[in-house]
């Protein structure tokens, strides 16, 4: 039953939007899924080993912020929301969700984020994960504690 009913499905979208739609949306998600991974990638490579050991900055250093620097936390915040976004999509979706969720939210002020982070750190799959992507590009691996 299930079996006929892809069969339908299949049926009607070569019928419908063609052979060549549907290979080219075959080529664009696998594109789409390797630049991204080469971007998230990156990301995780730039990031300092100790990112995720916080040290609360002192009151002086927060308030001599300059415009520019308002503009660059403003971009970074749309980035990590876009990431956030899409990890929550690649949860049901194929890609790294887990991760795309962390380095958005890495990305995003908000109350509870190192706690949050922390949670989401103590799976040893995330964080064998971003060590791995780390050692492949000749980095020191995070320090988590």
């Amino acid at each position: 039953m299930l079996i006929a009913y892809y069969n339908n499905i299949t049926d009607y979208l070569t019928e419908t939007l063609g052979t060549h739609f549907i290979f080219y949306i075959f080529l664009i998600t696998t594109s789409v899924s390797v630049v991204y991974f080469v971007v998230l990638s990156y990301i995780i490579t730039q990031m300092d080993s100790r990112y995720f050991v916080r040290i609360h900055a002192s009151k002086d250093a927060q308030t001599n912020k300059t415009k520019r620097h308002h503009v660059i936390n403003l971009a970074k915040t749309l980035f990590g929301i876009v990431l956030l976004l899409c990890g929550v999509l690649m949860l049901v979706l194929p890609g790294q969700g887990l991760l795309t969720i962390l380095v958005g939210l890495s990305l995003i002020p908000f109350p509870g984020k190192d706690r949050f982070e922390q949670y989401l750190l103590a799976r040893p799959s995330i964080r064998t994960s971003l060590n791995w992507i780390r050692v492949k590009a000749k980095k020191a691996p995070f320090i988590f504690d």
